[in-house]
């Protein structure tokens, strides 16, 4: 089984929200990044949420079909090409990151902006319909995995006086030998690269609003709390009013697929079209677990369910109930069938693990309305979850 993955350069990408606690995490090895001062970071964090908060009215207005322009022959290519999904990452370690967005359908028009003069400018553009990015440990950059239907190519790309550059092929696939590459593992060309999974740039609820959460998160981490049994208990007793006594709670979608409902009930959120839309009869409960996910002291229920065995198509989804001020959130997770979560909260998909795959080891951070997914550190000596099995 593979060890892990590198943690610690993801944490600095996508991190948890913001609280009193939060630390600054030590630097990756390879060369230093430089610490900026409190006025640059207020800089660069204003400078990319204007950015997404203008990104978000400019798609509103595409989304509106009450506009005067407004052509249903040409609509459907117009919201195919709004955007899908952000990360931040340092290319040139200067200590500000830069913001690299993905849009249309298949996220192959590629945006890298950064910060100059307080505002968010393009950098350059990369096109690729099947790039991955990873983490690049031993130099600036950054790495890029491009897999056209079988054969692999990896190249890094940097920033230099502000442009995006791309540099010579560091792994190719040979087409003489082979044309699907199945043996290709990232750590073989670059050792310690660690895959970079990006975040929606929209929330669905309230309608269309900017998921500033990665932004606000960048380089900060909250300590790992004690379990504080008042906080804990307080949580656990409302979470289990919205699990078991019909308490509303406000559901939204933890990863895009599904799940934005808004204030709802359990049993509506789970009836045939509550998550998922061609569900023919409700979703079924089958298990539960605590566990603190984000490390604040108190712990967040993690409820699987899944389709009833009736309906054609079957899948489940991850359920997460946290308590903030008072009020529940629900964050939905959707075809995690075969996943499983550790006492940590580190999610991690077996099969990803056995088979040397990307992107199957996962935290999340949320925030009322927000929730994203980072990559995280697969760590094989802690223990699964212990579940609850629902009758």
């Amino acid at each position: 089984m593979r060890k892990g993955i590198l943690a610690l350069a993801l944490c600095l990408l996508l991190s948890g929200c913001a609280t009193a606690a939060e630390e600054r995490r030590p630097e990756e090895a390879g060369p230093p990044v430089r610490v900026i001062g409190p006025e640059e970071e207020t800089d660069w964090r204003a400078a990319y949420r204007a950015f997404l908060e203008n990104l978000c009215e400019e798609e509103k207005a595409v989304l509106n079909i009450d506009r005067p322009d407004y052509d249903p022959n040409d609509y459907p290519a117009q919201v195919e090409n709004l955007s899908k999904e952000y990360f931040l990452y340092d290319l040139d370690r200067d200590g500000v990151p830069e913001l690299v967005i993905r849009s249309n359908f298949y996220r192959s028009d590629i945006r890298v902006l950064t910060v100059r003069d307080g505002a968010a400018v393009e950098a350059g553009r990369l096109d690729g319909r099947y790039m991955s990015f990873f983490t690049s440990p031993d130099r600036p950059g950054m790495i890029v995995r491009e897999t056209p239907k079988g054969p692999v190519f990896v190249f890094r790309v940097t920033l230099e006086n502000g442009e995006l550059r791309q540099g010579e092929y560091l792994y190719e696939t040979d087409l003489s030998v082979q044309c699907v590459d199945e043996t290709f593992r990232m750590e073989d060309v670059v050792p310690g690269a660690a895959y970079i999974r990006g975040c929606r740039t929209m929330a669905e609820w309230p309608e269309h609003t900017p998921l500033t959460l990665p932004i606000d998160g960048y380089g900060r981490e909250n300590a790992a709390a004690e379990l504080d049994p008042w906080r804990d208990g307080r949580a656990r007793d409302l979470i289990l009013a919205a699990l078991e006594d019909g308490a509303p709670f406000c559901a939204v979608s933890g990863d895009g697929y599904g799940g934005d409902a808004g204030w709802t009930t359990l049993t509506e959120y789970l009836r045939a079209g509550g998550i998922v839309e061609y569900a023919e009869k409700p979703l079924v409960p089958r298990r539960r677990a605590w566990v603190d996910l984000d490390r604040n002291g108190q712990r967040e229920c993690v409820l699987y369910v899944e389709r009833d065995p009736e309906d054609y198509i079957q899948d489940g989804a991850f359920l997460i109930f946290s308590e903030q001020e008072k009020a529940v959130y629900v964050y939905c997770l959707n075809f995690v069938s075969g996943m499983d979560v550790n006492d940590d909260g580190v999610f991690f998909d077996p099969w990803y693990l056995e088979e040397g795959m990307d992107g199957g080891v996962w935290r999340l951070s949320f925030r009322k309305n927000q929730c994203c997914q980072y990559t995280a550190a697969y760590d094989e000596t802690v223990s699964p979850v212990e579940w609850e099995v629902l009758d």
